[in-house]
């Protein structure tokens, strides 16, 4: 019986923080998305390393990316909401991933830029 008002607790201790954080944690997680795609972008199209290889993780990482973008920048009213933030973060979290698996095969496969 104790462990949901834990859980309950810290979500609602955690939300509190969100809101209080909220206007720094959205423009450092815009850089990070705009850092992402740039890295994508010059890696990958740059090189040419996707036309060639017929390799589509940098693409599906740059519509994830899209993705977080377009949810950032919509006003659904949902930015103050810890909940919200945290689906837009897993979303980045998957383009970050699929970034970092494309730099492994683009490395095993030996790719040159």
């Amino acid at each position: 019986m104790q462990q949901p008002t834990d859980i309950h607790s810290f979500w609602k201790r955690s939300e509190i923080s969100f809101r209080e954080q909220h206007a720094t944690l959205w423009p450092s997680l815009s850089r990070a998305v705009n850092l992402l795609a740039v890295l994508n972008i010059s890696l990958f199209f740059l090189t040419d390393a996707v036309r060639t290889g017929g390799y589509y993780f940098p693409v599906i990482s740059l519509s994830a990316l899209a993705l977080a973008t377009l949810l950032m920048l919509l006003p659904l009213g949902w930015h103050n909401r810890l909940g919200f933030y945290l689906i837009v973060l897993a979303v980045c979290a998957v383009a970050a991933w699929l970034l970092g698996a494309s730099i492994l095969y683009w490395i095993q496969t030996g790719a040159s830029a």
